[in-house]
């Protein structure tokens, strides 16, 4: 067969235009876009089948690889795939994660990666739709709230975990509140490490309440959990439960609400200072990531625009509705060098010795 290819001639077109047009097109990054757009739904396909769970530094065989009902002969090339990309090495019909799959396959880059290629990805792949007035968001086009929530817990459980530990010693809290809690992650997590910690999580969605409340007793947590329904930005109408908590956390709840204006925030946070009124020494974190609209957060600032959400805001505005609620700003806390830029609120309703 050699020789049968060795006997064609074989021939290179030097094309001066072609090769003009191609050495422009490496200029633009457009190969490193298209193939980092592949590599991010290779990440997010290995995780979600199952197959990155199932590898590890060990040499595993492709039977062991492929998922029940799997394709054998497509999972072998699509590790083949990931191989030539870095991410995993192979010995005959044997696989294991290299040192750079091990690390992108983790909980954390994945969790960045879905955050805007799966919660996001139903209205970044409709921007076109978007733009031109064919399409509305809330109308036709939707995040995916259900791997939102899943994303906002693993990242959040990376950046701000431990300045809420902090804020629980800090202010030696016994009840916790999530506000906007989601499918439970904080709270659980609260509990799960705090024996003596009582914890609620409030939701208006009444499946992730449901989801929630199926963890902490699958967890045996539900003798110091609960979860329950309710308007996060509507306290008056909370279930005892929440309001006897002395620490109120609410996460990313509401920048939204900006969009209507800062008389809008002032007047939703007045709310919350009846609340910390009527219970001394209760304090109101508010967790709120900052938009600097720079190159770090260009990524954050398109999505926020293209779902017609409020902005993050810096802390200026922040301060400024604060202060027109009643309320106290004790201190902000921030954790640098992460993907999202949070700011941490401290609030109480009066002023009080630092």
């Amino acid at each position: 067969m050699s020789n049968k290819v060795e006997s064609v001639e074989s021939v290179e077109v030097s094309d001066a235009s072609v090769q003009r047009e191609w050495k422009s097109v490496a200029a633009t990054g457009a190969r490193e876009l298209a193939s980092s757009y592949v590599l991010c739904n290779t990440v997010l396909g290995l995780a979600r089948s199952g197959i990155a769970e199932r590898l590890s530094d060990q040499w595993t065989s492709l039977a062991e690889l492929v998922p029940p009902g799997g394709y054998t002969e497509l999972v072998g090339n699509l590790l083949r795939f990931a191989e030539v990309r870095g991410l995993v090495e192979s010995r005959g019909d044997s696989w294991r994660l290299a040192a750079p799959g091990g690390a992108l396959l983790g909980e954390v880059p994945e969790a960045v990666i879905g955050y805007y290629a799966e919660a996001y990805g139903p209205v970044l792949s409709n921007i076109e739709g978007l733009a031109t007035g064919r399409l509305r968001y809330g109308a036709d086009v939707e995040r995916d709230t259900e791997a939102l929530g899943r994303r906002c817990e693993v990242l959040f459980r990376s950046v701000g975990m431990n300045v809420v530990r902090e804020l629980i010693g800090r202010y030696r809290a016994e009840r916790v509140l999530d506000l906007g809690c989601g499918t439970g992650g904080m709270v659980l997590d609260l509990a799960r490490e705090d024996p003596r910690l009582r914890a609620v999580g409030l939701d208006i969605a009444e499946d992730a309440v449901a989801l929630a409340s199926k963890r902490a007793r699958e967890e045996g947590l539900q003798d110091r959990v609960s979860f329950v329904v309710g308007d996060a930005f509507v306290p008056g109408e909370w279930p005892a439960a929440a309001r006897e908590c002395d620490l109120f956390i609410a996460v990313g709840a509401v920048h939204e609400h900006f969009r209507d204006g800062e008389k809008a925030v002032a007047e939703l946070l007045r709310s919350y200072a009846e609340l910390l009124a009527g219970k001394p020494g209760s304090v109101l974190v508010l967790a709120e990531p900052e938009l600097f609209r720079d190159a770090e957060d260009a990524d954050f600032f398109l999505v926020h625009a293209l779902t017609e959400q409020g902005f993050p805001q810096r802390r200026e505005p922040w301060l400024k509705v604060i202060e027109a609620a009643g309320l106290t700003c004790r201190r902000i806390q921030s954790v640098p060098d992460t993907m999202f830029r949070f700011a941490y609120y401290e609030i109480t309703s009066a002023a009080v010795p630092r």
